[in-house]
């Protein structure tokens, strides 16, 4: 009997000391969820997607010794799908696009040089003010290309890439 009344007793403390927890913020305060696992204060104001709008086309070549390029216009989005500027990196990828395949994408045809936008003159130089969208003209040597997919890869200064893939087609 005894050892029934010490044990339901040993119980109870240890139920107590496990059960009450400790807590990392002061009574009251209520925890708020994070957007953000960034720990720097403007991580919050970089872009969270992209697009690539559909006014991205193959122009063809207008003589016989000039080669076709696309015109691609990206547009940076943020948390609160607003178009935005940033200081980043693209890169642009085309690839052959494969009919009736679970995946489009086929053999890579071209990868052009990454272009580095984390200079302000520079980054201006490419930005479209009247459509919140950057404007890149990638030289095609390959008139054949008519419906490919465009990847593109943005480099975040954090490092957070962020891609997106658009079947582009050439303007007739």
């Amino acid at each position: 009997m005894k050892t029934i009344s010490f044990l339901t007793k040993l119980f109870f403390v240890l139920a107590i000391a496990f059960y009450a927890g400790c807590s990392t913020q002061p009574p009251g305060a209520e925890s708020s969820p994070t957007l953000f696992h960034d720990s720097t204060p403007c991580s919050h104001f970089g872009p969270a997607r992209i697009d690539v709008l559909p006014i991205t086309y193959i122009a063809p070549a207008s003589a016989a010794d000039r080669d076709s390029t696309i015109n691609a216009y990206v547009c940076l989005i943020d948390a609160f799908d607003s178009q935005i500027k940033a200081p980043v990196v693209f890169r642009f990828e085309l690839f052959q696009r494969l009919q009736r395949s679970a995946d489009l994408k086929g053999k890579r045809l071209i990868v052009w040089p990454d272009i580095d936008l984390t200079d302000p003159a520079v980054n201006n130089s490419f930005w479209q003010d009247f459509l919140r969208a950057y404007l890149f003209s990638l030289p095609l040597q390959k008139s054949s290309a008519e419906n490919c997919i465009l990847h593109v890869t943005v480099i975040c200064p954090s490092g957070k890439r962020l891609t997106a893939d658009y079947i582009v087609r050439s303007r007739q």
